[in-house]
């Protein structure tokens, strides 16, 4: 790795049995011939403060740790990186946490105050008398049989160590894992429905989504905007509260929705109130799920002026916000898309990744998933990595907004 060479590195949510966020498992590489790999010990120490800049201070305020890999080589030259140990949480694999001349250095991690998560189990029958330096361990539920889990889980009773479910596809299988005893949960779960903690939202509550899409369409008159906003109580006051916000930080107090567009433009308006009246109504989504939504919807944006300037940005920018739309409306994906009057390469995009838009989308997704040697990032992965960074940067402050 060159002093100019990027680092690749993006986040995943770890949940409680609430779906509370409790931490990140963050997924990090360097670039070597072009291609990502793991970084040598000493690429790790020199590149960790960027990586774990993923994570901001409000997160950090909140308790929610960076589950960081530790690899061998660190651990057997016993180089901790000079970082706070209430910031991080290091991850083991199994196979090095059983050799023995790792342990004096697992122990005086543990010594100086880091958590550490027990990964990669080969299966049921490990050594847990490890779990005296571990507070959690981490099995990958998509690679385990049910039963073997649950036995091992069985065996940590008594022992102050979580259970860490990964893999995790579905809000379903999220359940099945917490009734065996599992007490954190990662996997792309947590962007499907959540069939289990709620009903639908009615298909009634799509009509303003429906004609705001219309408007990112074409180019509609303000009056035409407003009547929209003005049809769902309480849009129009919750936009005016996000225009008034330090996210925007105009220097008088916007008073009007008319006042609004001449600010932003009819077609930015328009923008914003989808995103308002998606991710901010009377049944509000959690926080992260919106944080994933508008993180996808900018990283669309962007990937696609680079690749393309002639595509639609506006269209890329409503293809990653609805690209969470089941997890959001809590119904399958085609269900809402046959409430949209969407075109038919925006459907394509969402139901298949096909097309343009599609391609991009499904970049935008495995790079947020840390799969960063997945071919659809072949030829745009350094974009995607700036894509990913700015857009997350712009949508925690989004979000802040919001609040």
């Amino acid at each position: 790795m060159t002093e100019s060479s990027p680092v690749l590195v993006s986040r995943q949510p770890v949940l409680d049995a609430r779906d509370r966020v409790v931490g990140y498992r963050v997924s990090y590489s360097v670039l070597s011939g072009g291609f990502p790999v793991v970084p040598t010990a000493d690429e790790a120490l020199s590149v960790v403060d960027d990586v774990l800049s993923v994570i901001d201070h409000d997160e950090q305020v909140l308790g929610n740790k960076a589950h960081l890999s530790f690899s061998r080589e660190m651990l057997l030259r016993g180089e901790i990186p000079q970082i706070r140990p209430e910031h991080v949480l290091l991850r083991i694999r199994y196979e090095d946490a059983i050799s023995e001349p790792v342990l004096p250095a697992i122990k005086e991690a543990a010594n100086r105050g880091f958590e550490l998560e027990l990964d990669g189990l080969p299966g049921p029958d490990v050594d847990l008398r490890l779990l005296d330096h571990f507070s959690a361990v981490e099995i990958d539920l998509s690679r385990w049989d049910v039963d073997e889990a649950a036995g091992v889980l069985t065996r940590m009773q008594g022992v102050q160590a979580h259970g860490l479910a990964s893999g995790v596809s579905s809000h379903t299988e999220r359940e099945a894992a917490r009734k065996l005893g599992f007490q954190w949960f990662a996997g792309p779960f947590f962007a499907t429905p959540n069939m289990v903690g709620g009903a639908p939202i009615p298909v009634g509550d799509l009509y303003t989504i429906v004609e705001l899409y219309k408007m990112q369409r074409r180019d509609a008159s303000l009056e035409e905007l407003i009547a929209v906003i003005e049809q769902e109580v309480g849009l129009g006051v919750r936009l005016l509260k996000y225009m008034n916000s330090a996210y925007f930080g105009f220097s008088g107090r916007v008073r009007s929705i008319t006042q609004a567009a001449t600010m932003l433009g009819t077609r930015g308006l328009s923008r914003w109130a989808l995103i308002v009246a998606s991710l901010s109504g009377s049944k509000p989504i959690p926080r992260e799920l919106a944080l994933m939504t508008l993180t996808r919807a900018r990283a669309c944006e962007l990937v696609g002026l680079d690749h393309d300037e002639q595509l639609d940005s506006d269209e890329l920018f409503t293809i990653g916000m609805l690209s969470t739309c089941d997890a959001v409306f809590r119904m399958p994906m085609a269900q809402v898309i046959q409430e949209l009057p969407l075109a038919d390469q925006v459907s394509d995009a969402l139901l298949h990744k096909t097309g343009p838009a599609g391609e991009i989308l499904q970049s935008v997704i495995a790079y947020e998933s840390g799969e960063f040697l997945a071919p659809t990032l072949r030829s745009t992965l350094l974009t995607n990595s700036a894509a990913y960074r700015e857009a997350l940067d712009w949508a925690r402050r989004a979000i802040y907004g919001m609040a």
